[in-house]
């Protein structure tokens, strides 16, 4: 958990500090076009100013040469009244350029410039600038300069957001991946220490049962005896049943210890669910008055050991009998996905209680009176040991539980 957050962090503060560092890139990159115009724009003007004082015949020759540099659209210089008295298009002298405020403007002798679009559609960026010392009249010079390099740089730098776009996704990719990778190693290491824990137990457990069983089979075996000699209406008799009602209980435990924990070894091959569930079922349910629902699917041969997995289907089918008592409804279905072969053993009975959740699958806890607390273990350590994954949750439509077997598709 604490890797996530410092993941998710350092994510969220790598992908802040890319996008403001983008940000600023740009709007520094747009700063620097405005003022490279303007500037442009500015050196223009005064050397046209420059040229236009010294006066002379040859005064407006050179400012025409001067303002009819390639990234000038077209250059003017107009008196007050807007009067045309020099463009680099000289066809246009003497014309009027009639734009209200221009009287205004002169008055104030403020440079400015701003964008603009001419008459072809095109961008273009408008200069103008305040002549001195023509005359006596104030005059404007107005340069309209071409954009198309500085658009050009600017469409490059916006361009930056697509590269950006792909880096963060790419950042925050990796990053989900590093996320699951260390979470798949964080269950590896779990089920390491499990099956390490488990093996210890199993060790201790069946040298254990050994030696009780070898005890309870004496007990067991005097009991029997002395019970076969005493008369039915002896009052004794009844102490003896429970005597042997309790070797057998300690017996069965003793011989679910045993099988949960040894070694396993398993003859994996492939196996029809639906034929060996319904061999299943079928030995489970004599006797039962509920009714039963069997959905065998087709194509449903998984890789498993055919014994462990019938004596797991087993295990499920009479868990969900005794959860639902006489009556109810059981239902099992087979069916195939994109991860495997799926069975579902469901019942209708009163479900598990949210507080049994997390310790269904821990040994030697049960809900049951009677109960030993190692089928649902076993059938855990079975069912992954055939590469295969088991789980055991409340059905969602209706009451009851749903214990759900996943195991590899033989096909």
């Amino acid at each position: 958990m604490l890797f996530r957050s410092i993941l998710f962090l350092f994510l969220l503060l790598s992908s802040t500090a890319i996008l403001y560092g983008t940000a600023l890139n740009i709007r520094t990159v747009r700063d620097l076009a405005e003022t490279s115009m303007e500037s442009t724009a500015l050196a223009l003007s005064t050397s046209a100013e420059s040229a236009l004082r010294s006066g002379g015949s040859r005064a407006e020759g050179e400012a025409r040469n001067i303002l009819s540099d390639r990234v000038v659209a077209y250059a003017m210089v107009a008196r007050e009244d807007g009067t045309i008295v020099l463009h680099t298009n000289p066809g246009m002298v003497g014309g009027n350029i009639r734009e209200a405020g221009l009287g205004e403007w002169l008055r104030s002798g403020k440079t400015f410039g701003r964008r603009i679009v001419l008459g072809t559609g095109l961008p273009a960026y408008e200069f103008n600038y305040l002549l001195h010392g023509r005359g006596e009249e104030p005059e404007i010079l107005r340069l309209v300069l071409h954009t198309t390099r500085v658009d050009r740089i600017l469409s490059d730098a916006r361009r930056m957001w697509w590269i950006v776009g792909g880096v963060l996704v790419l950042l925050w990719a990796v990053g989900i991946a590093l996320d699951r990778m260390f979470a798949r190693h964080l269950r590896l290491e779990a089920q390491v220490e499990r099956r390490e824990r488990l093996a210890l137990i199993g060790q201790m457990t069946a040298t254990l049962s050994h030696e009780i069983r070898n005890a309870l089979g004496s007990i067991k075996g005097f009991a029997q005896w002395v019970d076969e000699r005493v008369e039915t209406a002896d009052p004794k008799k009844k102490g003896l049943a429970a005597v042997l009602q309790g070797t057998m209980r300690i017996e069965s435990l003793v011989n679910d210890l045993l099988l949960f924990s040894r070694e396993e070894t398993y003859s994996v091959e492939p196996v029809d669910v639906g034929a060996l569930a319904h061999e299943s079922m079928a030995g489970e349910i004599s006797g039962w008055k509920g009714e039963v629902e069997l959905d065998p699917g087709k194509g449903t041969a998984v890789l498993a050991d055919p014994e462990k997995l019938r004596r797991v289907l087993a295990n499920g089918i009479r868990n969900a009998i005794q959860s639902m008592g006489e009556r109810g409804h059981l239902r099992i279905v087979v069916g195939t996905d994109d991860r495997g072969v799926e069975i579902r053993i469901e019942d209708s009975g009163p479900g598990i209680p949210e507080s049994e959740m997390p310790r269904l699958f821990t040994p030697f806890h049960t809900t049951k009176a009677d109960g030993t607390g190692l089928g649902l273990a076993y059938s855990k350590k079975t069912v992954e040991g055939m590469n295969g994954e088991i789980d055991l949750t409340n059905r969602r439509e209706t009451a009851g539980a749903v214990l759900t077997i996943l195991l590899p598709n033989a096909g």
